[in-house]
């Protein structure tokens, strides 16, 4: 009988568990800021995004730009109707690229769109040390005509494991943004 009173009990401290569980995680990635959608065949330039620049993670952060720039670029031509292109930065990887340059760098190339961003973190641990992993990255999709930000993103993250790595984060985070803008 003892067994019967404490089963509850644990079903439901199990049943809160796995909701918060699954209510963190649907609301873990916050929403993209949507002022206007992408147009069906839109094409895309996506400008390498700005290394982090974290003191004492200098091995981690080079290069973070490239490659985030570079999965965002990914993922965006992966949805039919999408075309985006990676366009190397203008400035040094580490140099801030505002907006305004980056809209005049794309328009000059012919693009309508351009996708100007910056890593804000970018740590990758090595295996089985059971530390997080971290990404993030704010992004801005603009448009090249009038220079209004059609969306715009901001979100860091991390692992719950040593299962993900920051690509794997940045390529969920790059789907999250693509499939808000584009229908």
């Amino acid at each position: 009988m003892h067994l019967l009173r404490r089963a509850p009990v644990s079903f439901a401290a199990l049943a809160a568990f796995v909701a918060g569980g699954l209510i963190s995680g649907c609301v873990s990635t916050p929403p993209v800021t949507v002022r206007n959608k992408l147009p069906k065949d839109s094409e895309i330039a996506v400008v390498m995004f700005r290394d982090c620049t974290i003191p004492g993670q200098e091995e981690d952060c080079n290069g973070s730009g490239l490659a985030a720039g570079s999965i965002f670029a990914r993922v965006f031509s992966e949805k039919p109707g999408l075309r985006a292109v990676p366009l190397s930065r203008p400035v040094a990887a580490t140099a801030q690229l505002d907006d305004s340059t980056a809209i005049a760098y794309a328009k000059s190339k012919g693009y309508q769109y351009v996708v100007n961003g910056d890593v804000e973190d970018y740590y990758r641990v090595a295996p089985m040390t059971f530390r997080p992993e971290r990404a993030g990255v704010s992004v801005h999709l603009l448009r090249t005509t009038d220079g209004e930000i059609l969306a715009f993103f901001s979100h860091r993250t991390h692992s719950q494991t040593n299962l993900t790595t920051p690509n794997a984060m940045l390529t969920s985070m790059a789907e999250h943004v693509r499939d808000s803008v584009f229908p």
